[in-house]
């Protein structure tokens, strides 16, 4: 019996044991075979930590080779809390040491200091020799790592064009965002090792990835027309009690734009002191409906199609009906016959209707789309806005009148400057672009990829309506007398029209956008300067607010790129700057004749590439 009894235990206690080694074997399988990779990956986020070291960013230049962003050493101060708590030192007293260094309060460093966190941001992207002060104190548990920060060294010139980076050197908008895959490179990571406690083992080995900086980008922009372009804008919207204000300045040969600039603007070393609605860049993201500028692509259309020829007198009264509305000119007048030159000089609603009636809605609507509206321009700026163009199958039977003139269709004053390139270039259009290129680690300029063109109209057509273009500056009927710059033939058309209402179907009352859009000099196109005012106030007239701004950058533009005159003893009869931007009927000083332009001194050396031309 008792021998049965000491045999049941012995199996019993075999038992145990056999089940306690299954279990333990199973446990060791699960550690080292089934669940390996999940162990192993604890054990590395316990004894190992990964800092990211930053690439620096690549700078943004201007088409001469100065900087427009670029980045500058940085010290950034952290601390690992583990560390602090087991040294000698007192957390308070390495606050009190970094307290003045970091400008911050004592108490909430040592908030941070006496965290759970194995490491914590003390200050960031501080002067370096902030950093230099924090490594000679030696403090327990605290380090300085390298950053780079965001600077923009020519005070906030081509803000809107250009944009702003965020504290971790992230792109957040214009061109930073844009250009953010060139410009960002490819970060770098250091491998540190620590105890399971958080402190760090000073003689384990590192693993460093270097990073890879941003390549340098160069943009089209010329900084003294760029410069030129902000201040003459500025005054004209302080001057008129504009609500904002846009304009662009177009290379007619290569598309490139020389200058974009928008009011209100910002400084994007203090972007947080800014409203949202300054920084829009609003040359390609605001739109409007052009008003007569339109009247380019109705009678381009008519030419093209053969709607009216050149000395064809069409009769034009002053209203005209179509469907249920009746539609007039901007002044009453008796019935008259016009030819096309001077539909488009004297800006005629009827004559234009007249004109699109002949063309018909659809192949107006093919005009439309053919000038670029209705799409993006290809700048690629990011936010850019397509316009509305409505579908011709959704027309009403006063769309085609008054889409005609400029109404019921909207563009922005890039799409709008981009149909006179396409005119002024001899009908064919050039996608218009930002950016020359990019710079190598050779320190070599690599241009960009040659902007598209596509043949919109004849070079016959484009070349007449340019002609005819002149006569809105130089016929004695024409509307924008103020437009003139001297020495320089001009053509261009005035835009006067009035905003839609955010609130209702119709217009807002009162509320009108003032443009002018044109070209110089007209026997040989080189330049192509578009102007929008937002609501000026008391004049809204595109003629009487747009055309002198025009006038002021054109002049200043002409002169700086040396372009040739067209009347070399009337190019200098006359100041280049400030030229009209007045209340006409009052003859008040222009606004724009009261600042000089910047002057810009103690600039930095060059980068190579601008003195060593670019490998082919």
């Amino acid at each position: 019996m008792a021998r049965s009894s000491s045999r049941r235990r012995l199996s019993l206690l075999l038992a145990v044991y056999l089940a306690v080694t299954l279990v333990m074997g199973w446990r060791l399988v699960s550690i080292q075979v089934v669940n390996a990779a999940e162990y192993r990956g604890l054990a590395v986020r316990q004894t190992q930590r990964q800092l990211t070291l930053p690439a620096r960013r690549g700078r943004l230049y201007d088409r001469g080779g100065e900087p427009l962003a670029m980045s500058l050493a940085a010290a950034t101060i952290y601390a690992n809390p583990h560390e602090v708590r087991s040294s000698r030192m007192p957390p308070m007293v390495i606050a009190r040491s970094l307290a003045p260094l970091l400008d911050r309060s004592a108490q909430d460093l040592k908030g941070l200091l006496l965290g759970d966190e194995g490491f914590v941001y003390l200050g960031r992207q501080l002067p370096w020799r902030v950093g230099e002060q924090v490594t000679a104190l030696r403090l327990p548990g605290v380090g300085v790592l390298e950053e780079s920060r965001r600077v923009y060294p020519s005070d906030g010139l081509a803000a809107h064009v250009v944009g702003f980076a965020g504290i971790d050197g992230e792109g957040l908008a214009g061109l930073e965002l844009g250009l953010d895959p060139i410009l960002a490179g490819q970060p770098g990571a250091l491998q540190l090792e620590r105890a399971p406690g958080g402190l760090e083992i000073s003689a384990a080995p590192r693993q460093v990835t270097p990073p890879v900086p941003g390549r340098d980008v160069v943009l089209t922009i010329d900084r003294q027309i760029q410069s030129m372009t902000e201040r003459v804008l500025g005054d004209a919207v302080s001057g008129y009690g504009a609500e904002g204000g846009s304009a662009v300045v177009l290379d007619v040969a290569t598309g490139e734009v020389l200058a974009m600039a928008s009011v209100p603007t910002y400084d994007p070393e203090r972007i947080g002191n800014s409203p949202v609605a300054a920084r829009r860049n609003r040359v390609v993201t605001d739109i409007f409906e052009p008003g007569s500028v339109n009247k380019v692509i109705t009678a381009s259309a008519a030419l093209e199609e053969g709607a009216i020829s050149v000395r064809e007198r069409l009769k034009v009264p002053d209203t005209h009906r179509v469907g249920s509305k009746v539609f007039s000119d901007s002044h009453s007048h008796p019935t008259q016959r016009m030819t096309l030159a001077e539909i488009m000089a004297q800006s005629s609603n009827i004559g234009t209707i007249k004109l699109a009636q002949r063309v018909g809605p659809r192949r107006l609507h093919e005009y439309l789309e053919r000038f670029g509206y209705g799409r993006v321009s290809g700048v690629g700026f990011p936010g850019e806005s397509a316009g509305l163009l409505p579908e011709v199958n959704t027309w009403w039977d006063t769309s085609l009148p008054t889409i005609s003139i400029g109404q019921g269709v909207s563009a922005s004053l890039l799409q709008v400057a981009s149909v006179f390139t396409t005119i002024a270039s001899g009908g064919e259009q050039v996608q218009p672009s930002l950016v020359r290129g990019n710079v190598g680690p050779d320190d070599q300029l690599r241009p960009a990829a040659t902007a598209p063109r596509r043949r919109v109209v004849s070079q016959e057509t484009a070349d007449t309506l340019a002609r005819m273009l002149v006569g809105v500056v130089d016929d004695e009927h024409g509307t924008c007398e103020l437009c003139a710059v001297p020495g320089y033939a001009v053509g261009g058309k005035t835009g006067t029209a009035q905003k839609p209402s955010t609130t209702r179907r119709g217009y807002e009352a009162g509320a009108y956008v003032g443009s002018f859009v044109g070209f110089a000099p007209a026997e040989d196109p080189a330049v192509v300067v578009g102007v929008a005012l937002d609501e000026p106030r008391p004049l809204y007239y595109g003629g009487l607010t747009a055309g002198p701004v025009f006038a002021d950058i054109m002049g200043f533009t002409l002169n700086h790129r040396h372009v040739p005159p067209s009347d070399p003893d009337a190019r200098s009869a006359a100041p280049v700057v400030g030229s009209a931007v007045t209340t006409a009927a009052a003859g008040e000083p222009s606004p724009l004749a009261r600042s000089p332009l910047p002057r810009w001194t103690r600039r930095p050396a060059l980068p190579a590439w601008v003195h060593r031309p670019a490998r082919r």
